[in-house]
């Protein structure tokens, strides 16, 4: 009876392994302007940059191919973290795009080499940083991604956040009452009362 328990247990754990995968932070080796990070064997680096002809930031993406993101701000300053999961064939990039305060993270999906935009999370943590004031900051270091069959979900690890900072109708609410799912390509806000 004990036997037949275990196997169970094995088998329930097993299939939830196969259809639910966590994705993890990748390391980022930053050194002034650059950074490298490596995605299964193939490493990429960014460059941090300013565009000549409008003098806003870019980050210069590359590895197999090269992908440059722009700034719409010009006194933006950007930074970008990295999920991946071994037994996925893709990888998301998420970039934050910080004037005066967080305006949310910009996704993408990394799939050999290529990097397609998805969506904007239109989120950002409402926190206070090393004793400063509360603000909107930066969502990256709050995010989790679990990815099933069906959907990618997206949530949040922080008490408050703040939903379409910036813009009319932003508001905060509490941080686990709110989530992101991807869908077929389609990014959708979900938020619960």
């Amino acid at each position: 009876m004990n036997r037949i328990i275990t196997l169970i247990i094995v088998f329930t754990l097993s299939c939830t392994n196969v259809f639910s995968q966590a994705f993890y932070r990748v390391p980022i080796e930053k050194k002034g302007s650059e950074a490298t990070f490596k995605i299964d064997k193939d490493t990429y680096k960014a460059r941090f940059g300013i565009t000549s002809e409008s003098r806003r930031p870019k980050i210069n993406f590359s590895s197999k191919t090269n992908y440059t993101y722009n700034s719409i701000y010009q006194d933006a300053k950007l930074d970008f973290e990295v999920f991946s999961c071994p037994k996925s064939k893709f990888s998301f990039l998420l970039i934050n795009n910080y004037y005066d305060f967080s305006l949310g993270a910009d996704l993408y999906i990394i799939e050999n080499g290529e990097f397609s935009f998805i969506g904007t999370l239109s989120i950002g943590a409402y926190n206070s940083i090393e004793g400063e004031r509360m603000n909107y900051n930066s969502i990256l270091p709050y995010i989790s991604i679990v990815h099933t069959t069906e959907k990618t979900y997206f949530s949040f690890e922080t008490p408050l956040v703040v939903l379409n900072p910036g813009s009319q109708d932003e508001r905060i609410i509490e941080g686990n009452k709110i989530h992101y799912t991807l869908s077929n390509n389609k990014l959708n806000q979900n938020i619960t009362q």
